[in-house]
Protein backbone atom coordinates (compact mmCIF):
# COMPACT_ATOMS: atom_id res chain seq x y z
CA UNK A 1 0.00 0.00 0.00
CA UNK A 2 1.33 3.12 -0.61
CA UNK A 3 1.91 5.97 1.74
CA UNK A 4 -0.01 9.33 1.04
CA UNK A 5 1.92 12.10 1.21
CA UNK A 6 1.06 16.06 0.85
CA UNK A 7 1.48 17.25 -2.58
CA UNK A 8 3.88 20.55 -2.69
CA UNK A 9 3.00 24.05 -3.83
CA UNK A 10 5.58 26.67 -5.67
CA UNK A 11 5.44 29.90 -6.64
CA UNK A 12 7.52 31.52 -9.70
CA UNK A 13 6.85 35.06 -9.56
CA UNK A 14 8.26 38.58 -9.13
CA UNK A 15 10.35 39.45 -5.81
CA UNK A 16 6.67 41.38 -4.14
CA UNK A 17 4.49 38.40 -5.34
CA UNK A 18 6.66 35.50 -3.91
CA UNK A 19 7.20 37.63 -0.35
CA UNK A 20 3.57 37.42 -0.09
CA UNK A 21 3.52 33.50 -0.31
CA UNK A 22 6.20 33.42 1.56
CA UNK A 23 4.37 35.10 4.47
CA UNK A 24 1.65 32.74 4.16
CA UNK A 25 4.28 29.88 4.54
CA UNK A 26 4.52 28.46 0.95
CA UNK A 27 8.21 27.65 1.34
CA UNK A 28 8.81 27.06 -2.35
CA UNK A 29 8.81 30.00 -3.65
CA UNK A 30 11.35 31.40 -5.86
CA UNK A 31 11.55 35.26 -6.91
CA UNK A 32 12.78 35.44 -10.48
CA UNK A 33 14.54 38.49 -12.28
CA UNK A 34 13.94 36.99 -16.24
CA UNK A 35 12.24 34.87 -18.13
CA UNK A 36 15.14 32.81 -18.76
CA UNK A 37 15.55 32.70 -14.90
CA UNK A 38 11.55 31.85 -14.60
CA UNK A 39 12.13 29.04 -17.57
CA UNK A 40 14.53 27.41 -15.78
CA UNK A 41 13.05 27.09 -12.24
CA UNK A 42 9.59 25.81 -13.47
CA UNK A 43 11.06 23.13 -15.65
CA UNK A 44 13.10 22.15 -12.60
CA UNK A 45 9.99 22.43 -10.06
CA UNK A 46 7.49 20.61 -13.26
CA UNK A 47 10.55 17.64 -12.94
CA UNK A 48 10.16 17.38 -8.91
CA UNK A 49 7.44 14.45 -8.24
CA UNK A 50 6.80 16.00 -4.98
CA UNK A 51 5.16 19.42 -6.39
CA UNK A 52 1.45 19.36 -7.95
CA UNK A 53 0.89 22.92 -8.28
CA UNK A 54 3.19 25.74 -9.69
CA UNK A 55 1.69 29.65 -9.49
CA UNK A 56 3.51 32.10 -11.55
CA UNK A 57 2.34 35.48 -12.56
CA UNK A 58 -0.21 36.04 -15.96
CA UNK A 59 3.10 37.95 -17.40
CA UNK A 60 5.50 34.84 -16.60
CA UNK A 61 2.74 32.54 -18.26
CA UNK A 62 2.25 34.55 -21.18
CA UNK A 63 5.91 34.81 -22.09
CA UNK A 64 6.36 30.99 -21.17
CA UNK A 65 3.21 29.79 -23.08
CA UNK A 66 5.21 27.42 -25.10
CA UNK A 67 6.76 25.85 -22.63
CA UNK A 68 4.05 25.79 -19.86
CA UNK A 69 1.54 24.31 -22.89
CA UNK A 70 3.92 21.28 -22.94
CA UNK A 71 4.29 20.77 -19.82
CA UNK A 72 0.28 20.50 -19.35
CA UNK A 73 -0.04 18.49 -22.57
CA UNK A 74 2.93 15.49 -21.36
CA UNK A 75 1.65 15.37 -17.41
CA UNK A 76 -1.07 15.09 -15.19
CA UNK A 77 1.15 17.10 -12.86
CA UNK A 78 2.31 19.98 -11.99
CA UNK A 79 -0.48 22.24 -12.63
CA UNK A 80 0.33 25.61 -13.44
CA UNK A 81 -1.94 28.29 -12.28
CA UNK A 82 -1.20 31.87 -13.56
CA UNK A 83 -2.43 34.62 -11.64
CA UNK A 84 -2.51 38.21 -12.01
CA UNK A 85 0.42 40.28 -10.68
CA UNK A 86 0.12 43.91 -9.24
CA UNK A 87 -0.79 45.59 -12.11
CA UNK A 88 -4.00 43.50 -12.46
CA UNK A 89 -5.29 40.78 -14.80
CA UNK A 90 -4.43 40.70 -18.30
CA UNK A 91 -7.00 41.39 -20.94
CA UNK A 92 -7.13 37.71 -22.69
CA UNK A 93 -9.21 36.61 -25.77
CA UNK A 94 -9.38 33.07 -24.72
CA UNK A 95 -10.55 32.25 -21.35
CA UNK A 96 -7.65 29.44 -20.35
CA UNK A 97 -9.93 27.50 -18.49
CA UNK A 98 -12.59 26.92 -20.81
CA UNK A 99 -9.65 26.40 -23.50
CA UNK A 100 -8.57 23.48 -21.24
CA UNK A 101 -12.03 22.09 -21.11
CA UNK A 102 -11.98 22.15 -24.60
CA UNK A 103 -8.32 20.57 -24.78
CA UNK A 104 -9.45 17.88 -22.34
CA UNK A 105 -13.21 17.13 -22.88
CA UNK A 106 -13.70 18.31 -26.05
CA UNK A 107 -16.59 20.75 -25.42
CA UNK A 108 -16.81 24.38 -25.70
CA UNK A 109 -18.55 26.12 -23.17
CA UNK A 110 -19.31 29.72 -23.99
CA UNK A 111 -20.55 32.11 -20.94
CA UNK A 112 -22.70 35.07 -22.16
Amino acid sequence: MRKLQMAKLAVVADEETVSYFKMIGVKRSFAVHSVEDAAKRIGELSSDQDVAVIITTEKIAEELHALLQQISMTRLYPLIVAIPDKKGPIPRKVDPIADLLKRTVGVEIKVQ
